[in-house]
């Protein structure tokens, strides 16, 4: 009879990764408050947008009508709202790979967490020329977000979360 070789036992997550997994999962969720807030701001502006979009597209097509403009807005919104809502989904699943001690998780969200913090500052600049309350939502969103996933990736290289992934190595 053959018998398995011993697999040593995964070290228990620590704390601190626990903590940057449960940041992780509040930047998805507000994920989707952002997106939510994006799209209704958007939907305030679609007659300006349905404007402009008709003259370009007169351009190269000028028998194209504004109820076909209109539909193909209304159909960009919501291929924004699912692409949102689909990061949203996946950002929470690599924050669960992230617990379990993949070092591509950490990776890659360390990667996000650069964007979304350089996405706060810029928003941070330029808030004071929102107009709207969505588009005030969705500005103070990105900001917390951007906090929040900096934070997150801080927790994620501190000493006892670097011995974590390094030796989980999965």
């Amino acid at each position: 009879m053959i018998v398995p070789p011993n697999k040593p036992e995964p070290l228990p997550m620590p704390e601190d990764v626990g903590t940057a997994r449960q940041l992780w999962w509040g930047v998805a969720g507000l994920g989707v408050v952002y997106t939510i807030a994006s799209v209704i701001s958007m939907y305030g502006q679609r007659g300006d947008l349905s404007k402009q979009f008709l003259d370009d597209m007169r351009k190269t097509d000028p028998n194209i009508t504004a109820a076909t403009v209109d539909a193909l807005i209304l159909a960009g919104f919501g291929v924004t709202a699912l692409i949102g809502l689909v990061l949203c989904g996946v950002t929470a699943l690599i924050a669960h790979q992230l617990g379990r001690g993949k070092s591509w998780a950490r990776v890659l969200l360390t990667v996000a967490a650069v964007w979304l913090a350089l996405g706060a500052v810029t928003t941070m600049f330029n808030i004071s020329m929102v107009a709207g309350a969505a588009a005030l939502v969705s500005g103070a969103t990105a900001i917390v977000q951007g906090v929040l996933a900096a934070g997150a990736a801080y927790l994620s290289f501190r000493p006892d979360s670097s011995r974590y992934f390094q030796l989980n190595k999965r």
